[in-house]
């Protein structure tokens, strides 16, 4: 009788990694470093995302204007595990040009990264996310382009300051966006002008039409590495950069 071939072992599962996020980063052009790292700890399953902007703008003197991002940001696989956490501080600035004025859009993103997550799971899930993510932010940008303005107020006027709220988990997604209402009273309106509104709308387009394409394509060129060095005779991934609706 002949002998039977040995079974091949299956191949490990590829898993977003602290090496593998870096190299996402790097990508895209992001400065992260991890500041802590929990060797047992539970994170909820799923992925949650704020943003918030508006409330950090700054005037360079006869410089650039500088509007902050923030973001908080947790990423984990499907299950709320004991397991490895790695808390990132994330950053970039992006120069933009708004009515003829220079102006830096700086992310500034803290990560808190899960270590259940699949690489096989990202590119369906990172659609999801994106999708409603650009829905949220649509939905910011039509708040703003619809506030009342009032260009005499001066140094009276406040810019403002937008939250966006999503969060994932297996086919559940559910977020919001809206106006952050300043300290005052009830029902005072949103008191701004129309260099402020310009400013929110392009924070939300830079969010829209760069930092979600591009983050989408760094995600591809990285899974696309990762199988590579797994099967090293698997073609490479295209590395052209995809518009926002083919994100993922």
């Amino acid at each position: 009788m002949a002998a039977m071939p040995p079974i091949a072992a299956p191949a490990p599962e590829l898993m977003l990694t602290a090496g593998r996020l870096r190299t996402l980063l790097a990508m895209g052009g992001y400065r992260g470093a991890v500041v802590a790292t929990w060797r047992r700890h539970v994170l909820p399953a799923g992925c949650r995302v704020s943003l918030q902007f508006g409330d950090q703008l700054a005037r360079d003197g006869d410089g650039p204007t500088h509007l902050v991002i923030r973001c908080s940001l947790q990423l984990n696989g499907d299950d709320a595990r004991l397991g490895e956490v790695t808390y990132w501080q994330i950053r970039k600035v992006l120069p933009a040009t708004v009515d003829g004025h220079r102006v830096h859009f700086a992310l500034d993103t803290d990560l808190l990264l899960g270590s259940t997550i699949r690489l096989d799971e990202v590119p369906a899930q990172g659609a999801a996310i994106v999708r409603h993510l650009r829905l949220l932010i649509s939905d910011a940008r039509s708040t703003l382009t619809h506030l009342p303005v009032n260009d005499r107020l001066g140094d009276d006027a406040a810019p403002p300051v937008l939250r966006i709220e999503a969060q994932f988990a297996a086919d559940l997604a559910a977020g919001r966006s809206g106006l952050v209402l300043p300290a005052g009273p009830a029902g005072a309106p949103v008191r701004t002008t129309t260099r402020h509104v310009g400013i929110g709308i392009a924070a939300c387009d830079c969010l829209t039409d760069l930092i979600l394409p591009e983050l989408a394509q760094a995600v591809r060129a990285m899974i696309a590495q990762a199988r590579s060095a797994r099967s090293p005779e698997a073609a490479p991934w295209p590395s052209r950069v995809l518009p926002a609706s083919a994100a993922f």
